[in-house]
């Protein structure tokens, strides 16, 4: 199933919706304005660091991006990042610290 043009048309409403221009949107979300205009018609494939940008800008989860069966697809540790980004933004800071304590003690790295 080729879902770049729903994301697109979603994307795009969402965009409308909130009264924005794709180039403000794309200095929101701090890429060229060229890069929204080939989301929305459809040409590019964002990445899922870009959908998880897009989708905390307009406050949405990203079901409300993608149809069903793609979301099915994500590999479950893409969905487990995105469950886990998601969660993060609403921490304040020093939570967000002790996550990244835990998941550096999980990977022996360097605070």
């Amino acid at each position: 199933m080729d879902y770049l043009p729903i994301l697109g048309e979603r994307v795009r409403s969402y965009r409308k919706a909130n009264n924005i221009t794709q180039i403000e949107l794309a200095e929101k979300l701090g890429v060229a304005p060229r890069y929204i205009g080939n989301v929305e018609q459809g040409n590019r494939k964002p990445s899922l660091d870009m959908l998880i940008n897009i989708c905390d800008y307009f406050g949405v989860g990203l079901s409300d991006l993608l149809p069903m069966e793609v979301e099915a697809e994500l590999c479950p540790k893409d969905k487990l990042i995105y469950e886990i980004t998601a969660t993060c933004r609403t921490l304040e800071i020093n939570q967000i610290g002790v996550v990244k304590s835990m998941v550096c003690a999980f990977n022996n790295c360097i605070i």
